[in-house]
């Protein structure tokens, strides 16, 4: 039977051992870099490699210099902290991973989208030896998710006619919204100080945690300090002042071909950071900025609205930079992003879901590297040097022709990489709940169904 590995992080433990007691095609163990979880845990090994003083050249031996800024610079953790520091925890991990791989000698590893320098490692690691890596992540058709290479999608199956008239009679929705933005819909000072209240308290108790656990530099409880670049202060929640309650209004002003709707995604995320190629698309802010200098310049008034689950984590200097920009206006919270798809005729971001809402709708969609854009549907800008010739682009840009045809050919793009499974099941989990395990059952079957003949297909492939 071969052996598969799935990394758990914090509070999912409980659901991976359960769904690893449910694969019938392999045998499935638990890995984690938490204390006292999963069936293996890097805790010890990565304390114990971190503290010898070659701790940092073993980074530097592994990746090189290059390798090892990229890592850096993909993970919100380590760009925040000292260099030398974070060399030492690549090295750390990086052997404690290829202990742990020594002994468990997995075929395949499976864990959530990489977010962080430790399954980053883990993947380069992984390919190193010739070992599959698989992210799970969530699908935009509900009660679906996805396997994915570093975020490039994996294709599972064809899927049937059947299959795809359902996902575009849910995904075609006037009020559709992706699960986990549905029930962010109230906006108010009250809740943003609430949130910042609540993150505060967060980030001292896994400050204590880290001493408690005897894990000082685990990133799960260095993410959760205050102290970090991204995370938000007291002074910004001078955001809310900025947004602009009139912003119908200035929609109204300008011809429906010169709207464009930019929607921001959160960041720092899993799908800017580590999906992303162009090292240049990281620098999300100044991005976001020179798409409004350029569209700006060419006529268009841009609409920015922000990611609901944003709210209360934004940093002020990202809409002080804009608000200042004439041609940009910033839409309030709790305006619904369709409403501004149904208003615009053009909508820019780097991999959210608003891409391919707008596309469904027949908008221009210009994107970077999601995993549902299609070559020919989509306007893709996956570097920066492209972006100064974005106007042109969307000159030139054709509408389709037949709405219908082109929405049903990206839906089966989406269709064929996803498979059923409820993503989110990992959330209070408690394996003695007969709900909860039949929850799972969906997600074992696909596995179970799909993952197999993957493997078949990649050990042919090698």
């Amino acid at each position: 039977m071969p052996r598969i590995v799935f990394f758990a992080i914090h509070s999912t433990t409980a659901w991976w051992k359960y769904l690893a007691s449910r694969m019938t095609f392999a045998d499935a163990t638990v890995m984690s870099d938490l204390r006292g979880e999963g069936d293996y845990t890097l805790v010890d090994d990565f304390n114990r490699f971190l503290d010898r003083s070659d701790a940092a050249a073993a980074a530097l031996d592994r990746f090189g210099q290059d390798g090892c800024a990229d890592i850096i610079l993909r993970c919100r953790v380590l760009r925040s902290i000292d260099r030398d520091l974070a060399l030492r925890m690549i090295g750390g991990m990086t052997q404690a991973i290829e202990l742990g791989f020594d002994k468990l000698a997995p075929e395949l590893v499976m864990t959530f989208t990489i977010d962080r320098y430790v399954m980053d490692v883990m993947e380069r690691v992984a390919r190193r030896r010739g070992i599959d890596f698989l992210e799970m992540t969530i699908s935009i058709i509900p009660d679906q998710v996805m396997l994915m290479r570093r975020g490039k999608p994996i294709r599972l199956r064809e899927p049937s006619t059947d299959d795809i008239d359902a996902a575009l009679g849910q995904l075609c929705q006037q009020d559709f919204a992706p699960v986990y933005v549905r029930d962010a819909k109230r906006f108010s000072l009250v809740k943003f100080w609430r949130i910042f209240g609540y993150y505060a308290l967060r980030g001292a108790f896994f400050n204590l945690c880290r001493f408690l656990k005897r894990d000082r530099y685990n990133c799960h409880y260095l993410d959760a300090l205050k102290r970090l670049k991204h995370k938000v202060r007291m002074r910004d929640v001078t955001v809310l002042g900025l947004l602009d309650q009139d912003w119908d209004n200035r929609l109204a002003e300008v011809e429906h071909e010169r709207r464009v709707f930019l929607g921001l995604q959160l960041f720092p995320e899993a799908s800017m950071d580590y999906w992303l190629e162009s090292q240049g698309m990281l620098a999300h802010d100044d991005v976001v900025v020179r798409y409004c200098e350029v569209l700006g310049r060419a006529g268009y008034r841009i609409f920015v609205k922000d990611h609901p689950l944003q709210f209360g984590f934004r940093q002020r200097e990202l809409f002080e930079r804009l608000v200042k920009m004439p041609a940009v206006v910033l839409v309030p919270y709790d305006v619904p992003a369709n409403l501004l798809i149904e208003n615009c005729a053009v909508s820019v971001t780097f991999t959210g879901t608003i891409g391919f809402q707008a596309a469904l709708a027949g908008l221009c969609s210009v994107a970077t590297e999601p995993y549902y854009a299609t070559e020919q549907h989509f306007l893709h800008i996956r570097d920066t040097s492209e972006i100064d010739g974005l106007a042109e682009k969307l000159e030139r840009w054709q509408s389709p022709d037949d709405l219908a045809t082109m929405r049903r050919a990206i839906m089966r793009h989406l269709a064929s990489i996803s498979v059923e499974g409820d993503y989110f099941g990992w959330r209070k989990f408690d394996p003695d709940n007969e709900a909860l395990r039949t929850s799972v059952e969906p997600l074992a079957r696909s596995l179970n169904a799909h993952l197999p003949q993957f493997m078949k297909s990649c050990r042919a492939v090698a």
